[in-house]
């Protein structure tokens, strides 16, 4: 079964524009630099007034557990992590199976 991937974030009242919109860029970057593991993706931003402040969100759907396994793993997330836990105040993540035919 393929697997379904969401994350919500909680920016600090810190955090700029200009690095939510870099982390936001970052996000958008990981299907083209792991192509073989992310089978779709789909990020925003939030405008409406119930995310209790988690606006940033992306869900990406991986083939299969051992793929979502090596996109934990990869240097690609570990860098995006480090780049941005700085600006975030908390995240909410959520994995569940979905039918192969939603891919």
């Amino acid at each position: 079964m393929a697997i379904l991937h969401s994350v919500l974030f909680k920016a600090r009242p810190t955090a700029t524009t200009e690095q939510t919109d870099a982390m936001m860029a970052a996000i958008a970057a990981f299907k083209a630099q792991l192509p073989d593991l992310i089978q779709s993706m789909y990020s925003g931003v939030d405008s409406g007034p119930q995310t209790k402040g988690f606006s940033y969100s992306f869900t990406m759907i991986f083939k299969n557990k051992a793929d979502i396994d090596t996109y934990l793993a990869s240097k690609e997330h570990r860098q995006f992590e480090k780049k941005v836990r700085h600006i975030l105040m908390d995240a909410i993540v959520i994995d569940y199976e979905i039918p192969d035919a939603k891919l």
